[in-house]
């Protein structure tokens, strides 16, 4: 079965094209080098436990991006006994972060395919200038007809706000003419089901499925969506 009447897709960058989780540990361990930092695995698997705490309390509209780069690495060098400035080892991971890019398997194939049936948009929470820094690295840019990032609109996924921003930007197409695709429950499927969209439940980390369906299809690589549009 495949979706009909649909005129635009929505794709998440971070695990859904991009492997953002190899991207931070590069980025991490880059920043780690620049400051004369021992780094150990701990430290990795600490960052991830924070970094998904922190987006949820951002999704959920009780923390905001600036709080979190703020105190993101502070609250992680509590964790593991690392007496340093957290602000200044941020700024290098953002930094790396700009030009850091893992593809994940299959999100060629399925950029180019979504493409040529498609008005392709991406969604994402993450800065504006470093995903399009990325998605040129990666070699998406020429397929994607939008970028939308909550910092230029201002307003995060999953909220309503952020999907009505991309809506004034999109002429003639409608949310029930749309899908969202990604590997968020809560700021792509969510968020898109919110709206009307169809979705797609990318399940990159093969995490346990949510008790209750609420995306329209679930897949375990990219390439299966094309048995669906």
């Amino acid at each position: 079965m495949s979706f009909k009447n649909i005129k635009a897709v929505f794709l998440d960058i971070d695990n859904t094209l991009l492997d953002f989780n190899k991207c931070a540990e590069k980025s991490i361990i880059k920043a780690f080098k620049q400051n004369d930092l021992p780094i150990h695995q701990k430290v990795i698997e600490e960052f991830f436990i924070v970094n998904n705490h922190l987006w949820g309390l951002i999704e959920k509209g009780e923390w905001t991006r600036e709080m979190l780069h703020k105190e993101r690495f502070n609250i992680l060098f509590s964790r593991v006994g690392i007496d340093y400035d957290g602000r200044k080892i941020e700024k290098c991971f953002l930094d790396n972060l700009y030009d850091t890019v893992v593809i994940i398997d299959g999100s060629n194939q399925i950029v180019e395919y979504l493409s040529s049936k498609y008005h392709l948009c991406t969604a994402s929470n993450a800065p504006h200038d470093q995903q399009i820094s990325r998605l040129k690295i990666a070699g998406f840019y020429p397929y994607i007809k939008n970028i939308f990032t909550s910092e230029q609109l201002k307003a995060n996924k999953p909220s309503k706000q952020f999907f009505d921003g991309c809506f004034a930007r999109l002429d003639g197409i409608s949310p029930t003419e749309c899908v969202m695709i990604g590997d968020s429950i809560n700021a792509d499927i969510m968020g898109g089901k919110q709206m009307g969209m169809k979705t797609i439940w990318f399940n990159f980390n093969n995490s346990l499925p949510p008790k209750e369906q609420i995306y329209d299809y679930k897949v375990n690589s990219l390439l299966e969506i094309k048995n669906i549009l």
